[in-house]
């Protein structure tokens, strides 16, 4: 099954954000390679592990950053990240104890199918970032709705900096399907950017839409043929 992906920053006003990115890679070929020789019924040999871990796939950071968490925002901690920290953001907190950060790290995907995409902590990857910030997972059907994801995270308010490495593994996407996965990458355009636009505010005007109601928006606008149409238009594999 086709799965077509993009980032959300317009080239033509980010076209340096749209080259650093790439595409997910398998979480099995990832981190089969360290396998250990000492147990030949370690879980890469487990068949419940295979099947959670079928259609798995890593998607990693671009950029380096250290920064220091303030109650008031977020400030570089070196020269490098200038730039990086300007990338993180508050939410509205959800539980006691916990501030909500959002990374503006942001992936798109599509598929001319039904399917869920589900997103999972970074849990076989161990890097300060996944250690320091919490990942919050979800999950949604990628056919009827055109959303980017961002790296949104849980931090205790005792957490005061956090550091970046560039390829650190920031979380996994699995698609709900036991058909073989093909990520296929297309060019984001104006008109692509708009609908991906109109999905991110449409519960500023319908708030509180259940899935199924933003589903049937999407569906009922006709958006559905209409990304599909412009994402095969600009497919760049």
């Amino acid at each position: 099954m086709d799965v077509y992906w993009s980032t959300v920053y317009p080239p033509e006003v980010y076209a340096d954000y749209n080259m650093l990115y790439r595409a997910p890679e398998p979480l099995i070929s990832d981190i089969v390679g360290q396998r250990g020789s000492e147990n030949p019924h370690d879980f890469f040999a487990c068949p419940a592990w295979h099947l959670h871990a079928n259609n798995m796939f890593v998607v990693r950071g671009i950029i380096e950053a250290n920064i220091a968490i303030k109650p008031d925002g977020f400030a570089p901690l070196d020269d490098k990240s200038q730039l990086s920290a300007q990338l993180f953001s508050y939410m509205h907190p959800t539980r006691k104890g916990f501030r909500t950060i959002l990374f503006d790290h942001r992936m798109l995907f599509f598929a001319e199918q039904p399917l869920v995409l589900a997103t999972y902590p970074a849990y076989l990857h161990h890097s300060e970032v996944n250690s320091r910030l919490h990942y919050i997972p979800a999950a949604y059907d990628i056919s009827q709705w055109l959303r980017p994801i961002q790296g949104t995270y849980e931090v205790r308010e005792d957490v005061t900096s956090v550091r970046l490495k560039q390829d650190d593994a920031l979380y996994y996407v699995k698609f709900e399907t036991t058909e073989k996965i093909r990520l296929r990458r297309f060019q984001m355009t104006a008109e692509l950017h708009a609908i991906v636009h109109g999905c991110v505010h449409y519960k500023l005007f319908r708030p509180r839409s259940s899935l199924a109601k933003v589903y049937e928006a999407f569906t009922q606008a006709k958006q559905d043929n209409r990304t599909l149409k412009l994402i095969k238009e600009n497919l760049l594999d």
